[in-house]
């Protein structure tokens, strides 16, 4: 895991990667950008009086903005058996797979993540949360249809969680799909209550 620094309320959204979105086929990312800012307060209050930046720890992606993928033509992994009858010692076992995808992630080892995370969508399919975290693990390996897809199945079970739209967006962003990346941001933000901390998913430098 890494630090990074979430941008405060008062930076403008639109100072990030200006080159990048200053022609005019991303027009519509530019305008919804702005529409962000409007939601996102000026000033953001610091309840320690502390004047410095927060920081957070976390194993997110950082995207090269400018740098599009072709979308990868490899087999969709398993997404599980809906109609499965999940018991209280499988949610243990799934928690448990989870965790150990979270373990190989922090060593780099992605495609057992990837693995582990579908161990665990097999025990129990019918939580949001593990098609986000493998979403997650997809985009890290520039695989964008496939986070796509577990995204779009996260959304069905929970449609009120931000972090599908989240790693949606980036893997729309990866296509160069801005348009659909921009309105996957704004419902990630949105989902988490417009508050500054969504700052710190939008095009990065």
């Amino acid at each position: 895991m890494h630090s990074r620094k979430i941008y405060r309320g008062d930076q403008n959204l639109a100072q990030f990667n200006q080159p990048f979105l200053s022609s005019e086929d991303r027009r519509f990312l530019r305008e919804s950008i702005g529409s962000v800012e409007n939601y996102i307060p000026s000033t953001i209050s610091n309840t320690d009086g502390k004047d410095e930046e927060t920081e957070i720890a976390e194993s997110e992606l950082e995207i090269d903005n400018a740098r599009v993928v072709e979308p990868e033509e490899d087999e969709l992994p398993e997404m599980g058996d809906e109609n499965l009858k999940v018991t209280s010692d499988m949610m243990k076992q799934a928690d448990e797979k989870k965790n150990e995808a979270f373990d190989a992630v922090r060593r780099g080892e992605f495609r057992r993540a990837i693995q582990l995370f579908t161990d665990a969508i097999k025990l129990n399919p019918r939580f949001s949360t593990l098609y986000a975290n493998r979403a997650s693990v997809f985009v890290r390996l520039r695989k964008p249809n496939a986070a796509i897809r577990d995204c779009n199945k996260a959304t069905e079970i929970n449609p009120d969680s931000a972090q599908p739209y989240k790693w949606r967006g980036k893997a729309y962003w990866l296509l160069g799909h801005w348009k659909q990346a921009a309105k996957d941001f704004a419902l990630a933000c949105h989902y988490l209550g417009w508050t500054e901390v969504c700052t710190r998913f939008w095009l990065q430098e």
